[in-house]
């Protein structure tokens, strides 16, 4: 690998060249072993505003290779559009195969960490032949091409060569391109992208260094809150998805709705928590300001009822009340309430505690839905039978619900005494029933990675109160910690070229990673409650490996730096991406992100951070 020097100089002489039309430079030949037998080079002409431009070959120098491609750039039509004089404006990506071989395209696989046909985005890609064209995936094609799965990648390349033409159906291509007789090698590369007068090395298309500091986190999770706020839509709702591939903002798991920006009540609530979270850390009212706008905009969503003679409220969006939406909804407000101490909301605090407790029924299990348009006639699910509670249920909501009713108990002012008791009994009813019952009734429901984040933040609250400081629960928070991190990635089971997979989660050993930062939420109470109870080496076990998840989880942001691919980096500019070459943005990757950073912020991380340096080095 050239030095850095040696890199700006190459990128300089390569921009002047194509720039004034000049014959590239011979003394570069001798650069990243230039292979004239496997070396592809492609460079690309990235602009905001611009699709890009590209061109790739392979000659016998390197030198005639990026005389050809120079060529080719300066003939495309829209080659005057890009600003080359200008290296804040026009970003060139350069890459070079320097890896081929053999790959038997009817097993490709993301999912074994040791096949040889693993294809893994981003980091390899794909030569084929096809009626005797040649064309190449590149490796840096995962990230820019949002490319994921093997499934995306086959369809994505029956649209490159034209197979797509002769169906619409993503099967049938993929199949398509499994058995047609297409000759597929694998390739890796080397891949440096211009970034003003910098140059940054790729990985897996992301740009190189990526720094993690307290310092750093904080300002990564500022911004993405801000991100929050300027995604805000005038009547306090979020914007629920962007794509910046496609450019576009209609989520494609909901195309057909009749209102094509899809939203979602939960989602909504946790962008709220996002924006509180963001106060907590910062002071800055304007988050106070806003999430008081997005708290108007659930209420505006909510339907009344009565229990036990007493006003309730619930939230009604998308012809659904879930649990779910009641449970964040008033979790929300109650971050809201604890600080500011606005008793505004106060009738809707105590209108979604009633209706929770009115969906716990008599065996302790919260029903998941209040109203569902498929069963019922969408009428109140009041008394559902053991069928209807099995389709309805969720792992997620009864955690939800749990955790703004502990908030509320724990910090609201002058409960009224029977519901405080009812609230106190209820709650002891739908916490045994989740960890003692729940894994026993629904047992082929779980899966082997533990989901129930939001049921550990509400334990971190519950076990305050003496009565719930049972001894089952806690441990369920410590077990359910324990199960992630050995299902976590780390340096002992991950191959050297997924080093960018270490503290990402897998279901089974080989999945593409999960960089999950709800499950993070899950981990960062968990840490909290052993501080709580003063158990430091289990606190310290947890910090250690929550540290990992969250280097892990910085590679999902979008930066100023790895926004280069978007046709319009502002949009995404500061958000989380879900997957590490997925680009699509969802609230909730944001949201569980920032939640989850600002936490850790608070804790003493750097002691522990320290601590493992350390013994990496030992």
């Amino acid at each position: 690998m050239e030095n850095s020097q040696n890199i700006k100089s190459f990128f300089i002489d390569l921009r002047d060249s194509l720039l004034y039309n000049l014959p590239f430079s011979k003394k570069y030949d001798g650069f990243f072993q230039y292979d004239k037998n496997i070396s592809q080079i492609y460079i690309t002409l990235f602009q905001a505003g611009n699709t890009y431009i590209r061109w790739g070959t392979k000659k016998e120098t390197l030198s005639k290779s990026i005389n050809r491609i120079n060529y080719k750039l300066r003939e495309n039509e829209n080659f005057k559009k890009f600003n080359l004089k200008d290296s804040s404006k026009c970003r060139i990506l350069f890459e070079m195969v320097t890896k081929e071989y053999e790959c038997n395209i009817r097993n490709l696989t993301t999912m074994r960490m040791h096949s040889a046909n693993r294809f893994e985005p981003g980091v390899n890609g794909l030569k084929y032949t096809y009626e005797g064209i040649t064309r190449f995936f590149m490796p840096t094609d995962g990230f820019t091409k949002s490319i994921m799965s093997v499934n995306q990648l086959l369809n994505y390349l029956s649209k490159q060569c034209g197979i797509s033409k002769q169906s619409d159906k993503i099967s049938q291509r993929v199949h398509f391109m499994r058995r047609e007789p297409i000759e597929y090698k694998f390739i890796e590369s080397i891949a440096y992208i211009s970034f003003g007068d910098d140059v940054l090395e790729l990985e897996r298309g992301y740009p190189l260094p990526i720094e993690f500091s307290k310092e750093n986190m904080y300002d990564k999770t500022i911004k993405s809150i801000d991100w929050l706020v300027k995604n805000m839509n005038e009547d306090g709702s979020f914007l629920y998805y962007y794509d910046p591939y496609l450019n576009t903002i209609i989520d494609d798991m909901h195309p057909t709705m009749i209102n094509p920006l899809y939203n979602n009540i939960l989602r909504h609530s946790g962008g709220t928590i996002s924006l509180l979270r963001g106060y907590e850390i910062s002071a800055n009212r304007l988050y106070l300001e806003k999430a008081k706008k997005s708290i108007d905009f659930l209420i505006s969503t909510f339907r009344t009822h009565v229990y036990k003679k007493k006003f309730a409220c619930y939230p009604f969006f998308n012809k659904k009340s879930k649990l779910g939406g009641a449970g964040i909804g008033l979790v929300a407000i109650m971050h809201y309430y604890m600080h500011t101490g606005d008793e505004c909301y106060r009738k809707e605090m105590d209108g979604l505690v009633r209706h929770i407790l009115s969906r716990v029924d008599k065996d302790g299990e919260l029903i998941g839905y209040y109203i569902h348009p498929n069963f019922n006639d969408g009428k109140p699910l009041t008394n559902p039978n053991d069928e209807t509670k099995k389709e309805l249920f969720s792992f997620y909501y009864p955690g939800e619900a749990l955790l703004g009713l502990a908030l509320y108990y724990l910090h609201v002012r002058d409960i009224d005494k029977e519901l405080k008791k009812d609230l106190l009994k209820k709650t002891e009813m739908a916490l045994d029933f989740l960890v003692d019952v729940r894994p026993i009734k629904y047992i082929h429901m779980f899966e082997p990675l533990p989901a129930d984040a939001w049921l550990m933040q509400a334990i971190e609250e519950w076990i305050k109160v003496d009565k719930l400081a049972k001894e089952s629960y806690i441990n369920f928070v410590f077990n359910d910690t324990a199960t992630m991190f050995n299902h976590m990635y780390t340096d002992e089971n991950t191959l050297s070229n997924n080093k960018d997979y270490i503290g990402g989660f897998f279901y089974e050993y080989g999945d593409h990673v999960y960089h999950d930062a709800s499950r993070c939420e899950g981990v960062v109470s968990a840490y909290y409650l052993a501080k709580y109870l003063g158990d430091e080496p289990k606190a310290e076990w947890i910090m250690n490996n929550m540290l990992l998840s969250a280097k892990g989880l910085m590679k999902t942001f979008n930066s100023e730096e790895s926004c280069y691919s978007h046709i319009e980096p502002h949009r995404a500019l500061n958000s989380f991406r879900f997957k590490l070459t997925r680009q699509w943005v969802r609230v909730d990757s944001v949201q569980h992100a920032s939640c989850f950073f600002a936490r850790l912020y608070k804790t003493d991380m750097g002691i522990y951070d320290t601590i493992a340096v350390k013994k990496s080095q030992e």
